[in-house]
């Protein structure tokens, strides 16, 4: 693995090779399949989504106020409604391969975790007495559920929440008062998120139901909210307080790899793949924001955009990357070929968001009538 970041003079050859690969590519992906809304709403979109093609998410009406109702889309679109126990909305935040999913419900008065199991059966965790706002951000394979709750002093701790129903308070870094929990590895061994130290958010793990450790000890701060199923976490760090934003991933035993990152702009990633590819966006060439992917070995491609913009949020594991450009769904193949995805009839706009091993593509787009509604495409 690489631990140097290539210096500003290599901006000019990373773009070269972007404009080399402007044009589109020539599959015909097919969609978009209007997801629909529950009988009665008029927008939806997904949230999560997994290999098998089963998506979760809200269907909503109104404006102000606006009703969120959380939903379960089987792999082939049918929709129906989630129960939220003890309250009328919530979130449904992660799928596993498992199709159970995770995310949390409103009540009157609090957030409480949530797992639905795959017939849409929910369970509810039992907070322990003084904790509450507890919300849940992901599942494993392994139905391991992580999360964040405000703890009797309110101050926010990471949470983890076994199958067999027992929830532990992760903590916090020796002598600090604050952690979130965001993200974990498909087989549940490894957990990543945030917590503080002297002042600064830095990103942290927790391996084996193991006490809480830093990911880049020596940096001035830090983050990573992303874990693939092998265990490879992604974010950023700053070295020192007006230090360069530097992108990075470290693999599952901790090891820092930094990604290339020729500018001294800022940088944000949207998600890590199965495989190690990299995707996010940021200032190569300010004003415009750049969509842009690193492969596992932390080289460095921008995305055609024709210097327009783009924004690209979902990476599959050959590196088949989906966002929007130009107010369309767009998909970047692995060579860098750029496909604009169909719209709905009489639409005009749509966004994807992620891709699945088996090719489908998830993301919104709108109707006829001008509202925003979930759909998927299939490029394969």
């Amino acid at each position: 693995m690489r631990h140097v970041r290539r210096h500003a003079g290599s901006l000019a050859a990373v773009v070269a090779f972007s404009a080399a690969l402007t044009g589109t590519a020539q599959a015909s992906p097919a969609g978009p399949v209007d997801l629909g809304t529950l009988p009665g709403d008029d927008i939806s979109s997904v949230l999560a989504v997994n290999d098998a093609g089963v998506m979760a998410g809200l269907s909503s009406a109104g404006a102000n106020p606006r009703r969120d109702l959380l939903v379960r889309w089987d792999a082939g679109g049918g929709i129906t409604a989630l129960p939220t126990p003890g309250g009328n909305a919530g979130q449904v935040r992660d799928i596993n391969e498992n199709g159970v999913s995770a995310g949390y419900v409103l009540t009157a008065t609090d957030a409480v975790p949530t797992r639905w199991d795959a017939q849409g059966q929910a369970t509810t965790l039992q907070v322990p007495p003084g904790f509450h706002n507890a919300t849940a951000w992901a599942i494993s394979d392994t139905d391991v559920v992580v999360g964040s709750w405000l703890t009797p002093g309110n101050q926010y701790h990471g949470f983890r929440w076994d199958p067999d129903g027992q929830a532990t308070d992760l903590g916090t870094l020796p002598g600090e008062t604050w952690s979130m929990a965001e993200d974990i590895s498909a087989d549940g061994r490894i957990i990543v998120g945030s917590a503080q130290r002297a002042g600064a958010n830095h990103a942290v793990r927790w391996v084996d139901g193991g006490p809480i450790t830093e990911l880049a000890p020596q940096s001035w701060s830090s983050g990573a909210s992303r874990i693939n199923a092998l265990g490879v976490a992604a974010g950023t760090m700053k070295e020192t307080t007006s230090g360069l934003t530097i992108p990075a991933t470290w693999d599952s035993g901790g090891v820092l790899n930094r990604l290339d990152w020729p500018s001294s702009q800022p940088v944000w990633l949207s998600q890590i793949g199965p495989t190690g590819y990299v995707v996010g966006y940021g200032y190569l060439n300010p004003p415009t924001l750049s969509a842009v992917r690193w492969n596992p070995d932390g080289d460095l491609s921008v995305l055609p955009d024709d210097g327009l913009g783009a924004d690209v949020q979902g990476v599959d594991a050959d590196g088949t990357a989906v966002g929007t450009f130009q107010r369309r769904a767009t998909v970047w193949s692995p060579a860098g070929e750029r496909t604009q995805l169909g719209v709905l009839p009489g639409g005009t706009r749509s966004e994807a968001y992620r891709i699945t091993g088996s090719g489908r593509v998830v993301g919104t787009a709108t109707t006829a009538t001008g509202k925003t509604h979930a759909v998927y495409w299939t490029l394969r």
